[in-house]
């Protein structure tokens, strides 16, 4: 191979670990609009192992509702005044510092990149978000939240700052959410958002999207690995109470990439039945209609999986997948 091509192929490489942070940063928080199908367990069911642990005052509790509930809300500022509350009563409180990166990460996000004022508050957001989970991760190295919140600013900051920080940025990513599955995740927000399966979710997108080109893992440590996409993919399937479109959709599209890679047709066949389970289930995320779409285009034409992801950077576009519907 000559030096001409080794570069392009290096820099495809590059830009399509671009190109994987820009979707899964889109990917990586399940934020319902609607009611869940499924009831929500109470706040104190939801975190009961997480207060049994620790003796917490009356108070503390109360703010910990109020946070809860404001993030349910979808007041992202106010649930941040009751996280801070909480720290008052509980100065090294992981939780606290988990939430207020949630609410960080859904302020941040509220922000137009496109306007440089805003742009550059977005970039601010999110270094206090790294800055915030910093201390949760000293306050309760065991627990996971923190470590997904940090992976997932530097996600954000990377695909601000333009190809090259996303490259050198991707394996101290990696590496958080890797930490994030390892260790156990206390938080379930009151609209079903569980962290722990947050990070297996991006985990198993990023190991099917992310190239296995030799220089990538020389130089960069990452690399693509479809056997580890399936695994963290149906972690967070059978983790789901929910079982959810997109969750649904991307074991499906993980087990048939898989499976075109390898020319094994039981990989290819269960990932379609996961597809087709998807046109009967009940819309709860924002992007579960789209979702929706996307899995009878991929049934109807499975080689579009391997490069899939469903934001405007995708390797396919939509022009294509409207093609095939027609």
């Amino acid at each position: 191979m000559n030096k001409i091509s080794r570069k392009n192929i290096s820099f495809y490489g590059l830009n399509r670990v671009y190109k994987i942070l820009r979707f899964l940063v889109f990917s990586a928080l399940l934020v319902p609009n609607t009611p869940c199908q499924a009831q929500v367990p109470p706040l104190e069911e939801r975190l009961s192992g997480a207060l049994a642990v620790r003796k917490v005052n009356d108070e503390y509790k109360e703010c910990l509702k109020k946070a809860d509930y404001f993030i349910y809300q979808y007041e992202f500022e106010k649930s941040n005044e009751y996280c801070k509350l909480m720290l008052k009563q509980e100065p090294e409180d992981y939780l606290a510092r988990a939430m207020m990166c949630l609410n960080y990460y859904e302020i941040a996000e509220q922000l137009d990149v496109k306007n440089k004022k805003a742009k550059k508050e977005k970039r601010k957001i999110y270094k206090e978000m790294i800055r915030v989970a910093e201390e949760g991760i000293k306050c309760a190295p065991d627990r996971g939240e923190c470590y997904y919140m940090r992976g997932l600013a530097n996600a954000r900051i990377s695909t601000m700052e333009g190809l090259f920080s996303s490259v050198f940025r991707a394996k101290g990513i990696e590496r958080d959410w890797l930490e994030a599955v390892r260790h156990k995740s206390d938080y379930t927000s009151s609209r079903g958002e569980n962290l722990e399966n947050s990070a297996n979710l991006a985990l198993g997108i990023y190991y099917r999207v992310c190239p296995t080109f030799f220089l990538l893992k020389l130089f960069f440590g990452i690399s693509g690995d479809l056997d580890k996409s399936v695994e963290y993919v149906r972690k967070a399937y059978e983790a789901d109470p929910y079982k959810g479109i997109e969750i649904t959709k991307e074991l499906g599209i993980s087990l048939i990439t898989r499976g075109l890679k390898r020319h094994n047709e039981k990989d290819i066949e269960e990932g379609k039945e996961y597809l087709r389970s998807v046109k009967t289930m009940p819309l709860r995320l924002k992007t579960d209609s789209i979702d929706k779409e996307h899995s009878e285009i991929l049934l109807k034409d499975i080689s579009l999986c391997p490069g899939y992801s469903r934001d405007q950077q995708q390797d396919i576009s939509e022009e294509s997948f409207k093609k095939i519907i027609k």
